[in-house]
């Protein structure tokens, strides 16, 4: 007897590539899989604290910053939307639908209007 292929929702933030890519390709060789983003839009920029001092979690490299620089600011943004842009590309490039919602706004209606 012959299964028919199921729909996987899959829930994240898509922020650690190397850890998600082959395991979701695998899953949607298998099935349909909807893939929802949840972006916080804390995360897209870098607002003007000054100098941060941050560690990176999985390195322990320590890194010192002006977060006062404006040219600082725009690098980030410029970093994190092309991170964005390259989890949107990977996803399309699987044949995963994309659904990004943000915790900015209600999240719920805006997930009820995309998968209706």
């Amino acid at each position: 007897m012959a299964t028919q292929p199921g729909l996987v929702v899959v829930i994240s933030d898509f922020r650690d590539q190397e850890n998600w890519i082959r395991p979701l390709g695998a899953l949607a060789a298998h099935h349909s899989v909807t893939a929802i983003e949840v972006r916080d839009p804390r995360e897209m920029r870098l607002p003007a604290v000054g100098q941060l001092s941050l560690v990176d979690p999985e390195t322990g490299e320590h890194v010192e910053i002006d977060t006062s620089r404006p040219k600082i600011r725009a690098r980030f943004a410029a970093i994190e939307a092309e991170s964005r842009a390259q989890v949107a590309q990977e996803l399309r490039r699987l044949a995963v639908d994309h659904v990004v919602l943000s915790t900015a706004g209600d999240w719920l209606k805006e997930l009820g209007r995309r998968l209706s």
